[in-house]
């Protein structure tokens, strides 16, 4: 839904020079030319890692 705005009488066109005219012909986008290569499957997961790190060795608890 658009909400109309009232005309505004005493509006003015902008001044010449303030905006660069509009370019006659758009330039067209150049050819990126075709995608590269499909790098193929991605490699099979390494599963999981070696787990938690072992206890460390206790220490003598001291007298």
């Amino acid at each position: 839904m658009t909400i109309p705005f009232p005309s505004d009488p005493d509006a003015q066109p902008p001044a010449p020079g303030r905006f660069p005219p509009p370019d006659p012909q758009p330039q067209p986008v150049p050819d990126p030319g075709p995608l590269p290569p499909d790098p193929g499957p991605l490699p099979p997961d390494p599963g999981p890692g070696p787990g938690p790190a072992p206890d460390p060795e206790p220490q003598p608890e001291p007298v």
